[in-house]
Formats: C-alpha cells, structure tokens, sequence
C-alpha cells in the first residue's frame, strides 16, 4: 500500500472506542479476502457495517482503502 506501519495499526475511527478496527485489516480485507465495495468490507469482512452508527463513521477509511489498493488487489 505504501502507507507507514503507524497508519496501518491507527484505528479507522479515533475517538470511537466501540470501533477497534485498524486500517490494515481493512487493507487485508481488500487484498486477501476480496472486498469489492465499501458494503462488502464493512459488513462482510470486519462487522463494522452492522451498527449504523459506527457505519457512518467507518465509510470514509473503507474508501479509502478501496481507492488505495482495490484495483491493485484484483
């Protein structure tokens, strides 16, 4: 990806404790696991997408993620 290892281990959401998630397993969603849109990586590869809430604040990183590396992943 190209992003530093402190950017790959920051969460995807500061300030909202109930959103564990980093931006690398965001990052392995699309790589390894073949995430292809924003609904399958937030609902189907790390469960963020399930609260409505933690969706809306999630959306933004899942992205950019997708921009990053979504075509390089295929």
């Amino acid at each position: 990806t190209g992003l530093p290892d402190a950017e790959l281990l920051a969460p995807i959401a500061p300030g909202h404790p109930a959103i564990s998630t980093v931006l690398a397993e965001l990052v392995f969603g699309v790589t390894h696991e073949g995430a292809a849109d924003v609904a399958d990586l937030l609902d189907r590869r790390t469960r963020v997408g399930l609260v409505p809430a933690d969706r809306a604040v999630a959306v933004a990183a899942a992205e950019r993620v997708l921009g990053l590396v979504g075509r390089a992943a295929w």
